[in-house]
């Protein structure tokens, strides 16, 4: 059996050649020959053991470098996928700032009504359409049946008052008491009286009922309140004629109209009262 392994002998050599090599540099580093030969072996030195452990000290640098930038593009994608969430927030905050500063214009500007403004603070799903609850009640004075508006008219009526909160039932409930009396003024000015029937769900229109089946009727035209009935003041608007038809062995037209627009979003609204009841 040999001495020494394969892996040993190898080992053994290279202590041997190095040692050789530093001998031979001890003896000729003081003449040019052994400038030289010096330099030789340097070299030679340098491309077996420096260079390779440079390349590896670089490699190790650069793979460093590389994950560094990795995460940081990781950190990238995170930021841009949640990009989709931040501009809606941002479009969200930017609705209801322009919803304010109408509500603002309109209580330093209307000279018909005092305004009591207040948030929606609830609107369940499952009666989207029928009621929504503010954050103002007894304490601030309001009262049932008083009207309720929102930046771009009429909604609806105080129904519940507590002290600190209020129910209000929205004009698109499916209640069919919940009538409204009504005007639409023509192209001269001129108002025609109706009723306010009810709110068709499925065409998302309200459903009219006016007095005078002669009246010239057309897309377009104005519908508000006429204040008749004594619960909605005069003058509140609540859309635009859709659609008119005649009624069949009755007087009268039926028409649809559109709500005014943004009525299935709003964040706040005003409780309404004619300057000359306020009190």
């Amino acid at each position: 059996m040999s001495k020494f392994n394969r892996l040993q002998k190898i080992i053994l050599g290279v202590i041997i050649i190095f040692l050789t090599l530093g001998i031979i540099l001890r003896v000729v580093s003081g003449s040019t020959t052994g400038n030289f030969i010096y330099d030789g072996i340097s070299m030679l030195k340098y491309s077996m053991i420096d260079y390779p452990l440079q390349t590896i000290r670089g490699f190790t640098t650069d793979f460093a470098n590389l994950w560094q930038v990795h995460e940081e593009n990781d950190q990238l994608r995170y930021e841009l996928s949640k990009n989709p969430s931040y501009k809606a927030k941002y479009e969200n905050e930017k609705a209801k700032n322009e919803e304010l500063s109408k509500a603002l214009k309109i209580s330093d500007e209307d000279e018909r009504f005092s305004h009591t403004w207040a948030n929606v603070i609830d609107r369940d799903v499952t009666t989207w359409n029928n009621t929504i609850t503010i954050d103002v009640g007894e304490k601030d004075g309001i009262q049932k049946d008083q009207a309720v508006v929102s930046v771009e008219g009429l909604i609806g009526k105080v129904v519940e008052v507590s002290k600190y909160t209020s129910k209000v039932k929205l004009l698109t409930s499916e209640d069919k008491l919940n009538t409204v009396s009504i005007k639409v003024l023509d192209e001269d000015g001129n108002a025609n009286m109706g009723i306010l029937e009810s709110y068709d769900v499925g065409k998302g229109r309200y459903v009219i009922t006016l007095f005078d089946e002669g009246a010239e009727i057309k897309k377009g035209m104005t519908v508000m309140t006429s204040g008749n009935g004594g619960v909605y003041p005069s003058g509140l608007l609540i859309g635009e004629v859709e659609s008119v038809q005649a009624l069949i062995s009755q007087t009268g037209q039926t028409i649809y109209a559109k709500p005014i627009k943004n009525f299935q979003s709003f964040e706040y609204v005003s409780v309404v009262v004619p300057k000359g009841d306020a009190s």
